[in-house]
């Protein structure tokens, strides 16, 4: 049974609950899908074949139905480094943004995902990838 987004479907895909991983660097899209904005950390609450649930330490401005690009190469059990998702809930608090986000295509299995331990949270705008991203944003 696929995800089609309506009221009876909203936990058609059964969660498992993650704690210590790796966090997710992710990405707000505008209407074209194209990335806007600079890239934020989320960590993972739980995740489940159709969606996922994620808790951002920072202030972000989404909205409901927006849609984001995750960057799961922190998580290589998902098998893919992009992967793309629409808000379909979110609630805030003084000092955390916890949001739920629907795949844009359910994934085949729940992937395994990656622990981690760290004393610094890491700025995703300064690894590698994101940089060489910018560079070649900037070029076209």
């Amino acid at each position: 049974m696929g995800w089609n987004g309506s009221r009876r479907d909203l936990r058609a895909y059964g969660r498992h609950s993650f704690e210590g991983g790796r966090s997710i660097a992710v990405r707000r899209l505008d209407d074209d899908r194209k990335p806007f904005g600079r890239w934020f950390l989320a960590d993972i609450v739980d995740v489940g074949e159709g969606g996922m649930c994620l808790i951002a330490s920072e202030e972000q401005s989404l909205e409901m139905g927006q849609w984001l690009l995750m960057d799961l190469r922190a998580h290589p059990g998902f098998g893919m480094l992009r992967l793309q998702a629409e808000l379909r809930w979110l609630t805030r608090a003084h000092f955390a943004l916890t949001f739920g986000v629907a795949f844009a295509t359910p994934l085949k299995e729940v992937p395994v995902l990656s622990l981690e331990r760290r004393n610094l949270r890491r700025d995703p705008n300064q690894e590698d990838w994101a940089l060489a991203e910018e560079r070649e944003l900037a070029l076209s």
